[in-house]
């Protein structure tokens, strides 16, 4: 969407460890000490474009975005904060009840959400609804789903998929954070998936993989939305859970874990260097 280079670039890694850091911040200092941690950080990049560069413009919201994978909401809530959407207090109050930020995304306090999420497999669908409210409003909006890898497991996503790809929904772009782990175990473990770039062209769909941490890489797949298509977009995005934070990466324990205050310095001195 957006041909950018140089500055933009320097300017996309010190913003994505920023939310980073917000949203660490935001889970230690909350009343529970969890929120998700490895989830939210493999897909701190992703986001950070996404709203940083296309979605909103000057706090007005430009195209739909559907964060289907809900648990990993923190980081979206620092992307917020990051763009003045909400505020200190707000943060604050982070997975509290009456809260505005939940453990999972809820339209009900933040009415600028295209979705609340958090029942894996249904965003895909919604997001299909907004594009194609789009094309018969025949604005110029497009519409945005991010999915995990272990999301692709859920039945929903290939019914939605198959729909998208035979209707030529041109308007829309999923983008799935494979991260290789999911709740319990790793991906493969659960029930690995093969094949996953013939199983989405198979179903209609242009596919291209990236690394999902790359400012490069991201810039790449997205610009290919200003070309005229025919078919969906998906973005395979190679992605590290627990992103960022060296001893959080790959360790599935970081999925719901408890963060204790020793966990949260080592994880602020890595994060300060790079900032």
């Amino acid at each position: 969407m957006n041909n950018l280079q140089g500055k933009s670039s320097l300017n996309f890694y010190k913003g994505s460890n920023l939310i980073r850091l917000n949203m660490l911040k935001m889970i230690f200092n909350g009343k529970t000490g969890t929120g998700h941690i490895g989830a939210s950080l493999s897909i701190v990049e992703i986001i950070f474009y996404l709203f940083k560069f296309i979605i909103f413009k000057n706090k007005i919201k430009k195209h739909h975005f559907v964060l289907s994978k809900g648990h990993a909401a923190p980081i979206l809530y620092s992307m917020y904060f990051f763009l003045g959407l909400i505020n200190k207090n707000d943060i604050k109050d982070f997975r509290t009840f009456n809260s505005k930020l939940q453990g999972h995304p809820d339209k009900t306090k933040l009415k600028f959400l295209d979705s609340g999420s958090g029942a894996l497999g249904q965003g895909l669908s919604i997001s299909i609804g907004y594009a194609i409210s789009n094309k018969l409003k025949n604005n110029n909006m497009k519409s945005f789903c991010l999915i995990g890898d272990g999301e692709m497991q859920e039945g929903q996503i290939w019914e939605a998929a198959l729909y998208a790809g035979s209707k030529r929904i041109n308007n829309l772009c999923v983008i799935v954070d494979a991260n290789k782990f999911q709740n319990e175990f790793s991906v493969n473990d659960t029930l690995k998936i093969s094949n996953v770039k013939k199983k989405w062209e198979s179903f209609g769909w242009e596919f291209t993989k990236i690394n999902g941490h790359s400012f490069k890489d991201l810039n790449l797949a997205f610009n290919k939305l200003n070309k005229k298509r025919e078919k969906p977009l998906v973005i395979y995005a190679d992605t590290i859970k627990g992103k960022g934070i060296s001893f959080m990466e790959n360790d599935n324990y970081w999925h719901g874990g408890i963060m204790k205050k020793e966990d949260f310095e080592n994880a602020m001195s890595e994060l300060s260097v790079k900032i």
